[in-house]
């Protein structure tokens, strides 16, 4: 009797630590597909701007040859490219926040960087080409922080938020990581004398360190 009791207890141990374990197995696989899926969600939302980085790069050498019949025209095209950049930009935000970056992830993030790091650069040829003026507003972030760094940066992308809905095509808006490794992007944070993460540009003439309310970066565009 004493033997048939122990059996089925040692039965019913065996059947749950079986269960348990399948219950891990599957909690396992499912997250690692889940975040497989999000990883290349990611991927290839960074990878849809690979052909418009080439597009950029074409309309650079077209605004060195055009001549100022073109400028509204190209100014136009410009601010096109430029928004939907920005508001792809925040989709892909949202992916990110919900992943770590992988090397992959990394990889395609530089490529992005370097895109709007180029449209910046579209962007102050044609101020210079054309008479028509027009509001850059570069938001360099830094990619790593503590809670504090990221409470800062988090409070001040609300806020350049609430300025691109408010002013629309009177200013191109755009966020790139400071602190990613890019050679170009240091180069220009050396020029314009970034030492600080967060830092706003402001028409390649001013730069806002830190947390600054709507109504005081407003105060500095034309």
């Amino acid at each position: 009797m004493v033997y048939k009791i122990t059996q089925t207890k040692y039965r019913a141990f065996i059947e749950t630590l079986i269960l348990t374990l399948l219950i891990l197995l599957i909690g396992f696989f499912v997250g690692y597909f889940v975040e497989s899926a999000r990883t290349g969600n990611v991927v290839s939302a960074y990878k849809e701007f690979e052909v418009t980085a080439l597009d950029l790069k074409l309309q650079n050498y077209y605004y060195q040859i055009m001549d100022s019949a073109s400028c509204e025209r190209a100014i136009a095209q410009n601010f096109i490219f430029a928004d939907d950049i920005y508001e792809k930009g925040l989709k892909i935000e949202k992916y990110e926040q919900a992943n770590d970056l992988s090397e992959e992830l990394l990889l395609e993030k530089k490529k992005y960087v370097l895109l709007k790091t180029e449209l910046w650069l579209n962007s102050i040829l044609l101020k210079k080409k054309c008479e028509k003026p027009f509001n850059t507003v570069v938001y360099v972030y830094s990619q790593e922080g503590d809670v504090l760094k990221k409470a800062e940066q988090d409070a001040l992308s609300g806020i350049l938020s609430k300025l691109k809905e408010k002013m629309g095509d009177e200013i191109i808006l755009l966020p790139i990581a400071g602190n990613i490794g890019l050679d170009i992007v240091d180069l220009q944070l050396g020029i314009y004398g970034v030492t600080y993460l967060p830092s706003i540009i402001i028409n390649e003439e001013q730069v806002l360190e830190g947390f600054h309310s709507v109504d005081e970066i407003e105060a500095y565009l034309k």
